[in-house]
């Protein structure tokens, strides 16, 4: 019985009924207006088990079109985008849900602080910045009358905010770089933002989640024969495969998204990957500073 639920229904629509629209009152055949989109409702879509389904779908997208475009995303890098622009877009989701999916699915796990980056990190791991931003957090404690607790926990839940908008930001900033280097009067903002934002979905699903969820689950079963191996936790480590990932992604997304040769590929995704590890530097900077000025 419980396979039933899950199993697809058999179509059995009539889509050779006219029928009138509630909304816009136009004569129409099929299951939607073809002037405003509306959607004919019927009786079985009204039970409790339709609703049910419904918000299985919602939270566990049940409906194939998340899988899907993650499987693309990951297998191969900038087709998602490529289809997209070219007009195939019913069998995905639509870029920009995706790119919010994986923006709440990193900040609801957050295994590394890359985007939403800790006071900890700011003041200590950061060089340079890490000693101003001491000396500012200092200032602010005596300024306040608060004690670093109270201040960690007010400066974690305006970064976690700032953190999310900032993002959109960056997508903005890597959509102005590759129409910089990828200047072509066939291909539109909106085509450059669809690389951007399927770029952003895959470095918060694939680096930020799927890889440290991996190398965890690693980490606790050599654990068990008493191998310690959580340096492969560590930046330093950790960072290897990730920027090995990044630079994959944008060279594919070079040759199948903007159809470059790959002696053209290979140099731009070099350049976009220097520009996107100092443009995240520049962020977590950003971030620390308006965090501190909006509490």
């Amino acid at each position: 019985m419980a396979f039933e639920f899950f199993r697809r229904k058999p179509d059995t629509f009539d889509y050779e009924e006219s029928r009138i629209c509630k909304c816009c009152h136009h004569a129409f055949k099929g299951r939607y207006c073809n002037i405003c989109g509306e959607k004919v409702v019927e009786p079985n879509e009204r039970t409790f088990l339709a609703f049910l389904d419904n918000l299985l779908n919602a939270f566990t997208f049940l409906d194939g079109k998340f899988l899907k475009s993650v499987k693309l995303l990951i297998t191969r890098p900038g087709r998602l985008s490529r289809n997209i622009a070219d007009g195939s877009r019913i069998p995905y989701m639509k870029m920009v849900s995706l790119f919010f999916v994986a923006n709440f699915f990193y900040f609801l796990v957050p295994f590394f602080d890359s985007f939403n980056s800790s006071l900890y990190s700011q003041t200590t791991l950061m060089g340079e910045h890490s000693i101003r931003a001491k000396a500012i957090v200092d200032k602010e404690l005596v300024k306040r009358q608060v004690t670093m607790e109270e201040f960690k926990e007010k400066y974690r839940a305006q970064s976690t905010n700032l953190s999310k908008l900032l993002l959109v930001i960056l997508v903005l900033v890597m959509t102005v770089t590759h129409m910089a280097l990828n200047y072509s009067k066939e291909n539109y903002f909106f085509d450059h933002l669809l690389i951007s934002l399927e770029f952003y979905s895959f470095h918060l699903l694939v680096n930020m989640l799927i890889l440290p969820a991996i190398i965890l689950l690693l980490v606790k079963a050599v654990a068990t024969w008493g191998w310690d191996w959580n340096n492969l936790l560590q930046d330093s480590v950790f960072s290897i495969p990730v920027y090995g990932l990044i630079l994959y992604f944008l060279i594919r997304a070079q040759l199948t998204f903007y159809k470059q040769k790959w002696y053209w590929a290979i140099p731009k995704a070099i350049i976009l990957f220097y520009l996107f590890t100092e443009t995240i530097q520049l962020y977590r900077k950003m971030l620390f500073y308006i965090t501190v000025w909006t509490i």
